[in-house]
Formats: C-alpha cells, structure tokens, sequence
C-alpha cells in the first residue's frame, strides 16, 4: 500500500536589522510585521510547490520550532486524498 503522508521542511533564517526594528516594536506592543511576513512568505513557498506537483490534500498542518540564533524550523504534514 502506498503511503499518503507528506512532509516539507524550510528552515528560515532572520535579518538582523530587521531583528532590531522589531525589538522596538515588542517593546511598544506593536505586531512583529517582520516575523509575520517571514512566516507567511515560508507558508507560500510550501503551498507553491504543492501546486507544482499537483498534490491535494485531505488535511495539513504546520509546526514552528526556534533553532538557535533566531533561526526558525516549518514543517508541514498532511495526508494526500
């Protein structure tokens, strides 16, 4: 039988000027834009090569681990239909 599981790994990396700005912005309580758009950006490479190998998903999640010097881990599962 032929297994349904798929996994993708990215491991992003931060920018330290961006890092700076966005100290400033958690010590005003301000949305870490940075952080987001990085995460966001990683999501869509996922999801793009989904579509370029044509696969659909039954379901799908992802996880965010911190590695060390702001280095972040995305891996993302699901089952294929």
């Amino acid at each position: 039988m032929k297994s349904k599981k798929i996994v993708f790994n990215r491991v992003v990396t931060r920018n330290i000027i961006c890092d700076i700005v966005s100290k400033f912005q958690n010590l005003f309580g301000q949305n870490l834009t940075f952080y987001e758009d990085m995460m966001d950006k990683t999501h869509n490479q996922i999801f793009d090569e989904l579509k370029k190998k044509q696969i659909e998903l039954k379901w799908y999640r992802f996880e965010h681990a911190q590695l060390s010097n702001g280095a972040i881990a995305v891996t993302f599962y699901g089952e294929k239909k």
